[in-house]
Parts: C-alpha cells; structure tokens; sequence
C-alpha cells in the first residue's frame, strides 16, 4: 500500500443528511435481519458503517447507523437516498413493531490531528449529553473526527468557535483525500458489495442471517471480488470513467470521482484486485494507488 499523508489542521464543515430514524420495540431485531452490519453490538451512542443490499445482494445504500437508545437509531447517508432506504427497510417489517421515519438533517463534521479531536469531542460530549443532538465518531481512515447530527431547523449546535470553518466542496475535496467513497458518488446503486473496499467495515460475518448476505458471503470465500474501490493521487488532471493501466497498456482501473487539492489530484477508482501501487493514464503519466484502510 502506498503511503498516504494525513490531515493535519483541524476543520468543520456543516453538510446535508438524509436520515432515517428508526424506533419501535423490535427495531433491534428488525434491522438485524435486514442490514449488513450488527447493531446488536453496538451499545447506545456507538456507530457503525453498514450496507442495506437487495436481496440478490447488490447495494441499495451505505450509511452509518448510530445507536441512540435501547430501540432507537439514527441511520444516516448523502442526500438523495433516504426516502428509498426508509421504504426499502419498509417492505419486509409485516406486522413487526417498527417505525422508520425519513428525514432532511444537517451534520456538522469536524476533522483533523487525533489529539486535537479528542479533546475537543469530549467537551461535545458533555455539552449535548441532555440535547437532541446525535454526536458519531467518524470512520476516515486518514483523519480523527465526529460527527454531530441535528435535524434540519433545529437551532442546537455545537460551539466550534475555534475551528476553521471550511465550506461543503472543501469539505467534499478532504474526503476523496482522507476519507471514505460516498454513496451515490464513488459507490453506486447495483455494485457488489465485497468491491466498495468497506465489506470489511460494514458487514458482519459473524451475525445471522440479513438480507442479500448470500452474495456478500460467497464472494469473500471464493475471491474476495475481482476488484476494489481505492484511492488515488496524482500529478495530472483525472475525470470520472478515466481508465488507467498497467506498464503493458492493459486497462486495470476506472476513475470514479477526482478532484484537486493543492498541488495533487486525488479522489476513487474501481482497480483490478492485483493492480499494484501504481497506474498510468492513456498518456502515461504515472497514478498511485492505495486501499482505503
């Protein structure tokens, strides 16, 4: 894996959400049966990645579902899709006692050095401990932060006065550079989950069964999946759909999403599984190539 440098100044920016807040008696056992990842596991105010799939096995949605009560969680994804999650996660309940409830929410996302992270999370912590507020730590492999949800016309908000306040493209360029692909962006509707380069992340293979887990399961005993989301950096302009190469000319990666930041393009591609450190454009300029995690 080719070394990736790290975010090292701390920042927020407030971005839309789709959410689907989920309540009701049997929502544990409900969503157990129908998500990748195990919310049985998670204790109140712990969060995970998670995959809704289709019951072929494909990917309706990624989000990340943070556990607010005993019976209650936050599911939360990009804007676009949380209408269809709520009624996908419908379609199955019957006469189980469950409600899912989507709406348009906002997070303040704050990112940067770990040790500034820590400190500062745990003053959120103690500040939205009686609010409405969701506060999740999150799940970039390259910087620390969290996550503090809110809906949409609520006037509760963290104090992050002493943070540098960047706007949503900014936010959007840090991370293709040290996040995660998005859904509906680098990951689309139909791929196969065990090639986002996150099945690790957010299915469980320990846990019953859930809906579209014969294909996640067959997949990862036989290959793994044949290719991979991951990340990219360059020193030329890249656009979605750019195929890249090997040193042969043989085509071994498809840009999903890049952009630039600073002096280097960075951003997702789809790469063949034995694609190396680095790919070439049409042109020959070299890519480097690295897995999310």
């Amino acid at each position: 894996m080719t070394p990736q440098p790290q975010l090292d100044r701390l920042v927020v920016a407030t971005i839309p959400r789709d959410v689907v807040a989920v309540s009701g008696p049997e929502a544990t056992v409900y969503l157990h049966g129908q998500i990748s990842a195990d919310v049985t596991a998670l204790d109140p105010g712990e969060s995970t990645l998670s995959f809704l799939l289709e019951p072929r096995g494909r990917v309706e949605a990624l989000f990340a579902i943070c556990r607010t009560g005993p019976d209650t969680y936050v599911a939360d994804t990009e804007p676009g899709f949380g209408e269809a999650m709520a009624t996908s996660l419908e379609r199955f309940k019957l006469r189980t006692r469950v409600e899912f409830t989507p709406q348009q929410w906002q997070m303040h996302s704050l990112r940067g050095p770990a040790s500034a992270v820590d400190a500062l999370q745990d003053a959120v912590n103690d500040a939205t401990a009686s609010s409405s507020l969701v506060v999740r730590r999150s799940n970039w492999p390259l910087a620390a932060g969290f996550d503090v949800l809110a809906p949409a016309q609520s006037a509760e908000r963290p104090d992050f006065a002493a943070v540098e306040v960047i706007s949503a493209d900014e936010y959007d360029l840090l991370r293709m550079a040290f996040g995660l692909p998005a859904m509906g962006i680098e990951i689309l509707p139909g791929d196969i989950p065990n090639e986002t380069g996150l099945v690790d992340r957010a299915a469980s293979f320990t846990k019953g069964c859930y809906r579209g887990q014969e294909l996640v399961e067959r997949i990862d005993s036989r290959t793994g999946g044949r290719r991979s989301v991951c990340r990219l950096r360059a020193s030329v302009p890249l656009a979605p759909n750019d195929h890249l190469h090997d040193g042969t000319g043989t085509a071994i990666a498809t840009v999903r999403n890049a952009a630039a930041l600073g002096d280097a393009v960075v951003g997702f591609a789809l790469a063949r599984r034995d694609a190396g450190n680095t790919a070439y454009t049409t042109a020959g300029e070299p890519v480097l190539l690295a897995e999310l995690f």
